[in-house]
């Protein structure tokens, strides 16, 4: 049955009545606080400056800033907290979403959004220069989301996308420094990205974003407009491609594509004959998560996802000769800058949180050892002993249809194995995305509290093949549910947990999954499949309880990529039978449902009408609002508070029932 959206007015009672008997924080003196954990941080994307500087985002004011740090010894210098001096560059109320440094490193693009809307405008400043002084608006329109894509290579102009003329389609532009004026490079209906430019800036290459399993590669000429095809995709078929650059001479590309076998691999491309080859088959058993090519093209890095976890291999161009690669620990890669010969990246892992190295490469070596590298970000570890923080396990389960499920475990320290313990499955968002071993402050913080954490990539999932990312697109959309309530089946099955002491946890499509499988779970108890529930509680961040008020009300520029997953608006009957709001007398366990007020995708509206009709049922769910957030909570005291209430509901449902009662719920 269909059901009309509540009236603010009464959705706000609602929740006003709601919020009023969320639970306080449970206390653990002998411990660190959520607060202390909360408040572990690492510097973010940091870059180095001509003056050997370091340009970086962090937030101990509790929202992202740009700082810059000078080593005090500029003769042999360190970027360890007390050998610099630091400097806060920003001050934007809401944060700063993002930078990008021209190749000179004499101008950098500041990208701000106000209240969580996402609606990000970009600014220019000098880096070296004293806080406070001019900077120059590039895009300054609060209805309009824009983004630096590239520079060209001597820094004389940017690329960017932006929403302004259509608010459905990202166009490009090109801003020119001499005459601060931007000029339009293409202007056809779609998300169009820039990927590289030539060094003579008169052809580019761009990607048009249609869906995660459509994705097109066009070489632009700027002069005339014309667009070549360069997508790799079978005869009469999609595939998900991405541009990663020019090679040397600017004749040949880089191309992934999961076109061949529905891997995302790395071909070349000849931009004259048009022929193919796939350039890395020594790693071909693995997915790619991605490529990228230096500023002067003399190397190519590649990180193949093995398992969740990040492995790096290094090549120099244009020979493709096998390079070592900067030694790291297991867990996720990334980088945040590949020029002067210099590779920036970063390791996270359940026991680091997302430290930044600068290695310097050379094509002579032969080991990791010869190349120079640079730690260049510490850790505020807020007196946290880091080495007692577990590490998770990779498990798979199998699915109804006999499909193998990954999933990460993650135990409480001094955990015996065989004894029940309460357990939270965590669902990732997306759907396009994937659960990676890196590190979360919230997970360890719940870990030492006893609780238990299961990390299911259900199908759907990113990181194994085109075929299982489709596995849960439109009308197979409920058998991903169908995943994530096998993951509590699994965890009772091998003694972990019990029935009712597991809780559903989730943010985006993972509050969309957070609340479907509790529908799940109880269905399964109704047809008879089992005769007790397994969850016991639900936590629903920003997350999608009906998909037909979602795609109407979600931003015009998502609608349509929406619909490709989920199935188009035109299908209302579909969308509302996977819909958790339309069966919501199934819903039998403590909710709690967190929210941003300014979320431009999945709109406060959907958080609304599930309070309402539980609250209506003589349900009474714990309600968290934020006035000043949009997709998540990015301020530090909103993080504190949301956490603080969601521990504290989390050891009153599951950490405390007792299991012969869970049937009772």
């Amino acid at each position: 049955m269909r059901r009309p959206l509540a009236s603010a007015k009464h959705a706000l009672a609602v929740l006003l009545t709601c919020t009023a008997v969320m639970l306080p924080a449970v206390s653990h003196a002998a411990k660190p606080t959520i607060e202390q954990f909360l408040k572990i941080r690492t510097p973010g994307a940091p870059v180095i400056l001509p003056d050997g500087s370091l340009l970086y985002r962090d937030w101990p004011d509790g929202v992202f800033q740009l700082y810059r740090a000078v080593p005090k010894n500029a003769a042999n210098p360190s970027y360890a907290r007390d050998q610099v001096t630091v400097t806060k560059l920003t001050d934007f109320p809401d944060g700063l979403s993002a930078f990008s440094l021209s190749p000179d490193g004499k101008r950098v693009v500041l990208m701000h959004a106000r209240g969580g809307n996402e609606n990000t405008q970009l600014t220019l400043m000098d880096p070296l220069v004293a806080p406070g002084a001019p900077t120059t608006p590039i895009l300054a329109n609060p209805k309009v989301q824009a983004s630096v894509n590239l520079w060209v290579a001597d820094g004389s102009a940017l690329v960017y996308s932006a929403n302004d003329e259509s608010p459905e389609d990202f166009y490009l532009y090109r801003w020119d420094f001499a005459t601060n004026k931007a000029t339009k490079l293409l202007g056809e209906k779609g998300s169009w990205a820039a990927g590289d430019v030539t060094r003579d800036g008169k052809r580019m290459l761009v990607g048009h974003y249609l869906s995660a399993s459509a994705t097109e590669v066009f070489e632009l000429d700027l002069a005339t407009g014309k667009r070549t095809d360069l997508t790799l995709r079978p005869k009469d078929g999609t595939a998900s491609c991405q541009p990663v650059g020019y090679l040397p001479g600017e004749r040949a590309v880089m191309i992934l594509s999961d076109w061949k076998d529905g891997r995302s691999r790395l071909y070349q491309r000849d931009l004259k004959s048009g022929a193919v080859r796939e350039a890395l088959p020594a790693l071909s058993a693995w997915e790619l998560d991605g490529a990228n090519i230096d500023d002067d093209r003399q190397y190519l890095i590649a990180a193949a996802n093995e398992n969740g976890y990040s492995t790096a291999y290094l090549y120099s161009l244009p020979d493709l000769k096998p390079l070592p690669a900067p030694t790291a620990e297991k867990g996720v890669l990334g980088g945040s800058s590949f020029r002067n010969n210099t590779l920036i990246w970063t390791l996270s892992n359940a026991r680091r949180p997302g430290t930044a190295f600068a290695t310097t490469l050379s094509k002579t070596a032969k080991r990791p050892e010869d190349y120079t590298t640079r730690q260049l970000t510490w850790t505020d570890d807020q007196g946290i002993d880091f080495t007692s923080f577990s590490l998770p396990e990779l498990v798979t389960y199998k699915a109804f249809d006999g499909r193998d499920i990954s999933a990460f475990v993650f135990l409480p320290p001094g955990y015996q194995k065989g004894t029940p313990i309460p357990f939270v499955v965590l669902y990732h968002g997306g759907p396009e995305s994937q659960h990676r071993p890196g590190f979360s402050a919230t997970d360890q913080y719940l870990l030492t509290r006893g609780f238990g954490i299961l990390k299911p990539n259900v199908r759907g999932s990113t990181g194994y093949g085109r075929e299982f990312q489709m596995l849960d697109d439109y009308k197979k959309r409920w058998d991903s549910v169908r995943d994530g309530v096998d993951a509590a089946e699994w965890l009772v099955k091998n003694g972990y947990s019990q029935p009712g002491r597991i809780a559903t946890f989730g943010g985006s499509y993972g509050g969309f999954m957070s609340v479907a499988c509790i529908v799940e779970d109880q269905e399964r108890v109704d047809r008879g499949e089992r005769k007790e529930r397994l969850f016991g509680a639900s936590v629903d961040i920003v997350g999608i309880v009906n998909l037909r008020t979602f795609l109407e009300r979600t931003s015009g520029y998502r609608r349509a990529l929406r619909e490709v997953e989920y199935g188009p608006l035109t299908d209302k009957d579909f969308l509302e039978s996977v819909s958790s709001l339309n069966r919501v007398e199934k819903i039998q366990v403590p909710m709690f449902i967190a929210h941003g007020f300014n979320d431009p995708r999945v709109p406060v509206e959907e958080a609304m009408q599930i309070a309402t009709a539980l609250k209506q049922r003589g349900r009474n769910p714990r309600v968290f609002i934020a006035p000043d957030e949009g997709h998540g909570f990015a301020k530090l005291d909103n993080r504190i508070y949301f956490n603080e209430r969601a521990a504290a509901f989390l050891e009153e449902t599951i950490g405390k029932v007792a299991p012969q009662a869970s049937a009772e719920r």
